[in-house]
């Protein structure tokens, strides 16, 4: 009797473990197609403008493979129906904006571009919901900040490109504002000297200016200075994202 009980004790732990793993791995590579379905826009609409286009270039042909790679194990990963479906329209809409990305450009491409994208964002928020159990508020905090910075970006070049709609300007503005809140938690939270006077005085040194550029996005008059600055705040998150995944 006593090892009827062990064994079933054993492979409801050894059971519980493989769930938690997958949910893990399913939150890890829908947070990564989260920050990329931004990063994309960004990128595609700073080649489009000339501006730090060669840097542009190599993101985005990054961004195609980081991906894919994510998309191809969150389908591999994937145990019920509904998860199923949302990654088989992911997988569409990745499909049709490496398709869009190949393309000329045009006033009509650059609009797939942001629909695109928005639909594998409302994908990954989607898979995020049902696998978000066992989070590191701190990991939570700071990989959405890289999140945040990313829309803001996206939304700042996408105007310069002619994309003037007021649902822009305020989804940006939105950005901004989720930003500033989620700074105050990292300024606040204890960290190490050597992450303090790293990562976290960066973001606090370039944030202060930076969104002003971001809520000037009726301008966009310093799109260089912008693309700069989120890839000096971006590389601090990434320090910061993995500090918080130790």
């Amino acid at each position: 009797m006593k090892k009827l009980i062990y064994a079933l004790v054993a492979c409801f732990v050894l059971g519980s473990s493989g769930l938690y793993a997958n949910s893990q791995q399913m939150r890890i590579q829908a947070e990564t197609i989260k920050t990329i379905s931004q990063e994309i826009t960004k990128n595609y609409f700073y080649v489009q403008q000339g501006v730090q286009s060669s840097f542009a270039k190599k993101g985005l042909k990054k961004n195609i493979l980081a991906l894919d790679s994510s998309i191809k194990k969150l389908q591999k990963n994937a145990k019920n129906s509904e998860t199923k479906r949302v990654i088989e329209f992911m997988f569409f809409g990745v499909d049709e904006l490496k398709s869009t990305i190949r393309g000329k450009f045009s006033a009509e491409n650059g609009g797939l571009i942001l629909d695109y994208t928005e639909v594998l964002l409302e994908g990954s928020e989607s898979i995020l919901s049902k696998n978000n159990k066992g989070r590191e508020n701190m990991l939570d905090v700071v990989e959405e900040m890289e999140f945040l910075l990313e829309r803001a970006s996206k939304y700042y070049i996408a105007f310069r490109a002619g994309y003037t709609d007021e649902v822009n300007v305020k989804q940006a503005q939105d950005a901004v504002k989720k930003f500033d809140k989620l700074l105050v938690k990292v300024r606040k939270y204890s960290y190490p000297s050597t992450v303090a006077k790293g990562p976290v005085k960066k973001l606090l040194k370039y944030w202060p200016v930076s969104k002003n550029f971001y809520l000037g996005i009726k301008n966009s008059e310093l799109p260089t200075i912008v693309f700069i600055s989120t890839k000096h705040m971006k590389k601090a998150l990434d320090k910061l994202v993995m500090y918080h995944k130790i």
